[in-house]
């Protein structure tokens, strides 16, 4: 998305894209809801700020996306999910809405797949993780999600 006159549909659709609401747009955009779903029926201007926090996203997904895939899987991969914004910054740093990162992921596991290496996505689970690092010689959540048993084989 570009920031120089977004259009209802590229504002609504890059939100869309990236698992965002109307009332995340509007939080960070310091607006009401209203606001954002007036620009996107057309009604109205799309500030260039709140293009740009979406297009920032937009692009830190992408970067997201492209170094995982750039970095060679033996595989299997696993990959997590977490289930809110909360455990998402404490276990990975960023900042990003957990369904932003969570679509980021699953485009991770489909470009593996694309590239023939197993892989999945499976939700963290921060009680078992903590049970597991106290036994584990090197914990990371990244570890953890290596010895996640496979449902299936891959």
């Amino acid at each position: 998305m570009q920031t120089e006159s977004v259009t209802p549909a590229e504002l609504k659709t890059t939100r869309e894209a990236l698992g965002l609401s109307s009332e995340w747009v509007a939080e960070v955009g310091g607006v009401t809801v209203r606001s954002v779903r007036h620009w996107e029926s057309g009604n109205g201007v799309v500030p260039d700020d709140v293009a740009s926090i979406l297009d920032e996203l937009a692009a830190a997904a992408r970067g997201h996306v492209e170094s995982q895939l750039a970095v060679p899987a033996g595989g299997p991969v696993t990959l997590l999910r977490f289930r809110d914004q909360d455990t998402l910054r404490a276990v990975t740093g960023l900042s990003w809405p957990a369904p932003t990162h969570a679509i980021a992921q699953l485009r991770v596991v489909d470009g593996l797949r694309a590239l023939n290496v197993a892989a999945r996505l499976i939700w963290f689970n921060p009680d078992e993780y903590d049970r597991w690092a106290a036994t584990a010689a090197e914990a990371s959540p990244e570890a953890w999600a290596g010895h996640q048993p496979w449902d299936h084989q891959p």
